[in-house]
């Protein structure tokens, strides 16, 4: 906080839960919930660039969420029983 009592900086987090299941009832992967999450200043100066750099950061951790989710997803493999 700062001598006016407002936040200098937030924590902005991000979060993705899924699971992975056929329509048969098989699950592969059991539901799971990925974080992300950064930190920002805040300068009241600056408030319009911080949008933007927070815009930016929330794009960033989807991305990585994503490119996470995509990962697990190709590293499937379906038991031989679930044929």
């Amino acid at each position: 906080m700062n001598a006016q009592g407002r936040a200098v900086e937030y924590k902005l987090i991000y979060r993705l839960r899924f699971r992975l299941h056929d329509g048969k009832g098989r699950e592969y992967i059991a539901p799971t919930e990925m974080r992300a999450q950064r930190d920002i200043s805040i300068n009241d100066s600056q408030v319009l660039a911080k949008q933007s750099e927070e815009s930016l950061l929330y794009r960033d951790m989807q991305t990585d969420l994503v490119q996470q989710l995509l990962r697990r997803i190709a590293a499937v493999r379906p038991r031989a029983d679930q044929g």
